[in-house]
């Protein structure tokens, strides 16, 4: 399969690309820092900037499907998510590709629901600006013909990849802690299977959340809107 990767040098992204590829995917990734990327033979790195729309053209074409994982850091535009993913869908109705699989936040539309409550009280106060940029990213996703998923994780962690994780869109677990290796094999097999078609589903885990390691999350975002780390 050809995949299109946006976000390929985060956290996620770089298992993704490296699960991918172990797989015998193809895949192209649009990224500012092609060195990032060239180590991988199964990646053919686009140079550019997602707010660019001709970059963002040359990476969906002939792409079987997208994958969107975009996020925001301290040298890019509130608005970064929200503008990078309107350029890709604008780029994916003109080259053909119909498949789109995007990575947001549990905390967003229904999932709001499986936050505790000073997890809400995070997304409300020092995220909102974040979490506003991916509300207006799903909105626009939802409000496309396309193939759409979109995934909301739990706290991300730097764990190993395990398997061991739950999803569905009425899951009935919280913002638990699953490893961005998890959340990039989540990734493949809706991507992969055709799974959650014009859904939203979440994907955590059944493990203890503590108002420490909710902290910690709010932290470590913060840290690199504001620091770049």
């Amino acid at each position: 399969m050809d995949i299109a990767v946006f976000g390929a040098t985060g956290g996620t992204g770089r298992h993704l690309v490296q699960q991918a590829t172990a797989d015998g995917h193809r895949i192209r990734a649009l990224t500012r820092s092609p060195e990032k990327l060239t180590a991988n033979g199964g990646v053919d790195p686009v140079e550019g900037n997602v707010l660019d729309f001709k970059p963002v053209v040359r990476t969906v074409q002939g792409a079987d499907a997208v994958i969107c994982l975009l996020g925001r850091t301290q040298n890019n535009p509130e608005d970064i998510v929200s503008r990078g993913t309107e350029n890709i869908l604008g780029a994916m109705k003109a080259e053909g590709p119909e498949r789109f699989v995007v990575v947001t936040s549990m905390g967003l539309g229904s999932s709001v629901a499986n936050l505790p409550w000073y997890g809400r009280l995070a997304n409300v106060t020092v995220l909102q600006n974040l979490m506003a940029d991916k509300a207006r990213q799903e909105e626009l996703v939802m409000g496309s013909r396309l193939d759409w998923t979109i995934v909301r994780p739990g706290g991300l962690t730097d764990g190993p990849q395990t398997g061991e994780y739950v999803h569905g869109v009425d899951v009935g677990a919280g913002a638990a802690p699953i490893s961005r290796a998890d959340v990039a094999d989540f990734l493949l097999r809706v991507t992969e299977e055709r799974l959650y078609v014009r859904e939203a589903p979440l994907v955590t885990t059944r493990r203890n959340v503590s108002f420490v390691f909710l902290w910690q999350q709010v932290r470590d975002v913060t840290n690199r809107l504001l620091r770049g780390r």
